[in-house]
């Protein structure tokens, strides 16, 4: 039994180490900037703390490298701000890598909740992306392209299905993955592979305030969807299929994930967040999709 765990292990730590490898050298070598403004008026959020500072660089420098980038600040709660970062941020830092202080109220919503603070009615759009991903070259070119055919949509790597039965929401596990590329209030976006919010979206989001810390303080993504819903925003995947990217390292993607799915988290706070005419109108529209 212990032979094929460290087999496992093994496996997923080679190809992850030779994934990583370039994200490290560009991390200790590269001399590439990045931008304090973009073209397109949009700006990579995200947020990391305790023992995953030590990998989010990594994070980083592959968006960094990206064919199309962008301004990137990370949000830092107060003890993270205020410790000693690991030194290859202070490198990311020099070449332009935004760290900014957080109060530490939003939890995972503070990936996209400080930055939507700043922007909101400059017409800039944010993307969001998670701390612990190795995001391809065409993350950002791909997602910008998408959503300049869909300027009403939030657009996203990787979508579920809301599924229905009898007027009710059935629990967040029997969700499907989304299989097309159409734009549905029905898609759910999972912000683990990134997501873009258009900058209208980002304006009806501030307006509605903290709510999001009394319905949903450990589920970002059931937040935003309700937030898509309600201010006009469908969902787009970017694909037809579901795109997940690298972990690294694997073992970090843990306990948010497995409490707010496997424990009923999502459920329990989807319960709170939706009203009865949300659902009702989820459900008018699955029939009319059907």
């Amino acid at each position: 039994m212990w032979v094929d765990y460290v087999v496992k292990q093994v496996a997923t730590a080679v190809p992850n180490f030779l994934r990583s490898l370039p994200l490290m050298l560009d991390n200790r070598l590269s001399r590439r900037r990045i931008p304090q403004s973009s073209p397109e008026d949009v700006i990579i959020s995200l947020t990391s703390h305790g023992v995953r500072l030590r990998h989010v660089h990594l994070t980083i420098e592959s968006i960094a490298r990206g064919n199309t980038t962008a301004p990137i600040v990370l949000w830092l709660d107060d003890c993270d701000y205020d410790s000693e970062w690991p030194p290859q941020l202070r490198r990311l830092v020099e070449r332009g890598l935004q760290i900014k202080r957080s109060d530490g109220r939003f939890g995972p919503h503070t990936k996209y909740w400080c930055t939507f603070r700043e922007v909101e009615g400059t017409g800039r759009r944010v993307v969001t992306v998670d701390d612990d991903m190795i995001y391809p070259e065409w993350f950002l070119e791909r997602l910008l392209f998408i959503a300049q055919l869909r300027s009403d949509c939030v657009v996203a790597y990787r979508a579920h299905r809301i599924e229905l039965r009898d007027g009710a929401l059935l629990p967040y596990r029997k969700w499907t993955p989304a299989n097309t590329s159409d734009a549905s209030f029905l898609h759910f976006a999972t912000g683990v592979s990134g997501v873009y919010y258009p900058a209208a979206f980002v304006t009806h989001t501030v307006a509605q305030g903290e709510r999001f810390l009394e319905v949903s303080p450990r589920a970002d993504d059931v937040w935003l969807h309700l937030m898509a819903l309600r201010s006009g925003h469908r969902v787009r995947q970017v694909f037809s299929r579901p795109r997940s990217f690298a972990v690294n390292p694997p073992a970090q993607r843990d306990a948010l994930v497995h409490g707010n799915t496997m424990g009923g988290g999502n459920d329990e706070q989807i319960g709170r967040a939706y009203s009865d005419a949300d659902v009702e109108r989820l459900c008018a529209i699955a029939k009319e999709e059907d």
